[in-house]
């Protein structure tokens, strides 16, 4: 009786544990297409479109305004991590584990390795597998072709993302199975360029210059050439061109071109449109999510905004004076004490919200003491500004905020025309011995279409250097750009160590402003790049840790 017992015990274990397996197995098949067999999606022509919008989808795991792992108190901008803004709060995650260098390589925010390559996996099984599918007209067939130029687009701009934070990382290709050797080395920077080069250039084979309002937001032509004008543009740039390769600019400088050379894109005026509009002929890549929370978080707090990004006086010292073009240093009408606002770049007054600046009609009052004015508390608004300065640039002035809705448009442009253009400009410049008239002309759409004077003529190369990385910096601020260029310029213990604001004091007849340092920073060299994620380094020990962690 016992035996038969054990017998029939035994079976049952053997039953359980194939029905396990199998179980695996199963989950294994289905589980990168969402519970659909390969089958399925793959000879579906709807669902294929369905799985390449989940690609998409990865993008937006975390958003660009708020690029830190996901949270209600949503602290972490990428300008209050750089010299552009402070945040007035601080919670787990904020940007001050950057500006206090307090990141590592067990604790970094804006990790994101497992999520670009689960990016990656989804693409490489979408190339994998799209040969299952047969169109059953000529709309399917270009279908087919577009998602094809979508999924190398796609696995482009996740392994332009790890470049930009970590450097060289393992290529991979094809969808890795348990089988494969899992312990792969890094590839090298120009490794990882290249790469993404490639898979640029074959997605704008396939994509098309532009979309019907139906597919906002795909990916186009112009938006897989200027990626791959951006990865040549950082794999030329000092932290990864230490020796200054020419022929590594002149390269970005022509991926550059060939988007202008789509003729297709242009300059647009409406700098104040910027983030708040879906139609627009600057637009190269932009997200379909409407980030309506960027209105709590970012308006003055008299109107129930928290204020949480706060300009800093740094970035307010860029904008060039108006009537002559010349930086503040060299101009001797900008009076720094009694009338700092006065013949700015328009592009600050579209910016940045200052003292006497009208917000919604209104004026806003930032001097020691000002009686009421519009930045006191509301609806648990979080506190007034510490730096002096409010942020315009990228609220939506149209929106509202009342106790049960929060209204306005902000869609984030990832690649625009004029960022094309100063990366010509930039590449180009460091090609040439000095700059010559296409350069000039690059920069100047830029400023005139704003209306800048054009640069003064006869700048050296070294001069025309900082023209450009000063008007990058003016033109994309806010806009996620200057936390990158900062590191790739390799200029963080330069820019990065104080940051300040202004104290206006209004007592007498006329206000009078002072500097006024509001923290000390931490930069180190180390920090242009960031650690790879010692869970990684754990299970993988070919990769190789960044040097300084």
């Amino acid at each position: 009786m016992k035996r038969f017992i054990y017998k029939v015990t035994g079976l049952l274990a053997l039953v359980l544990l194939l029905t396990q397996c199998n179980k695996i197995n199963d989950y294994l098949k289905r589980e990168p297409v969402g519970g659909l067999s390969e089958l399925d999606v793959f000879t579906r022509y709807g669902e294929t479109e369905k799985f390449i919008a989940g690609i998409y989808a990865k993008m937006a795991e975390r958003s660009e305004w708020w690029p830190a792992a996901e949270s209600t108190n949503k602290t972490f901008s990428y300008a209050a991590a750089s010299d552009e803004a402070i945040c007035s709060v601080q919670y787990p995650n904020g940007p001050q584990i950057f500006t206090q260098g307090t990141f590592n390589a067990s604790n970094n925010p804006l990790d994101r390795w497992n999520d670009f390559y689960a990016g990656v996996r989804k693409a490489n099984l979408f190339l994998e597998k799209i040969g299952m599918l047969a169109p059953q007209n000529s709309t399917q067939a270009s279908g087919k072709q577009r998602m094809i130029g979508e999924a190398h687009f796609l696995r482009a701009f996740f392994y332009m993302e790890l470049f930009k934070r970590y450097g060289g990382v393992p290529l991979v290709d094809r969808v890795l199975n348990i089988s494969d050797s899992l312990n792969l080395r890094r590839n090298s920077a120009e490794e990882t360029v290249n790469f993404i080069a490639a898979d640029c250039d074959a997605a704008a084979q396939l994509l098309p210059v532009e979309h019907s309002a139906t597919d906002w937001g795909r990916a186009t032509k112009g938006a897989a050439l200027m990626l791959k004008a951006k990865a040549l543009l950082f794999g030329a740039s000092l932290l990864h061109n230490p020796s200054q390769d020419k022929a590594k600019w002149l390269s970005a400088a022509d991926a550059a071109r060939a988007v202008a050379d789509l003729n297709y894109y242009q300059v647009d005026a409406d700098y104040a449109g910027l983030m708040h509009k879906r139609t627009a002929r600057n637009i190269i890549f932009q997200s379909n999510i409407n980030q309506t929370d960027w209105v709590h978080f970012n308006f003055i707090p008299s109107l129930g905004g928290q204020a949480r990004v706060q300009p800093l006086q740094n970035l307010v010292d860029a904008y060039d004076m108006k009537s002559s073009g010349l930086p503040i240093t060299e101009d001797p009408s900008y009076d720094a004490v009694n009338n700092p606002y006065a013949n700015r770049d328009p592009r600050f007054y579209l910016s940045i919200i200052h003292d006497g600046s009208a917000f919604k009609g209104s004026p806003v009052l930032t001097y020691l003491n000002a009686p009421g004015g519009n930045d006191e508390q509301r609806w648990g608004g979080e506190r007034r500004t510490q730096t002096g300065f409010y942020l315009r640039k990228t609220v939506d002035e149209t929106g509202s905020i009342t106790p049960n809705a929060i209204v306005g448009d902000h869609f984030w442009i990832f690649m625009r025309f004029e960022e094309t253009l100063l990366c010509y400009a930039e590449a180009m410049n460091e090609y040439l011995d000095a700059p010559d008239q296409s350069v000039y002309d690059a920069v100047n759409q830029v400023r005139t279409r704003v209306g800048m004077p054009a640069l003064p003529a006869g700048l050296s190369k070294e001069k025309m250097r900082q023209r450009i990385r000063n008007e990058r910096r003016v033109e994309l601020a806010f806009e996620g750009q200057r936390f990158w260029d900062i590191r790739r310029w390799r200029i963080g213990t330069e820019v990065m160590l104080k940051a300040r604001g202004v104290i206006i004091d209004g007592s007498g007849p006329a206000k009078k402003h002072w500097d006024n340092e509001i923290e000390t920073r931490i930069y180190k060299p180390a920090f242009d790049l960031f650690p790879i994620p010692q869970s990684e380094l754990n299970k993988q020990p070919a990769l190789t840790q960044n040097e300084g962690y």
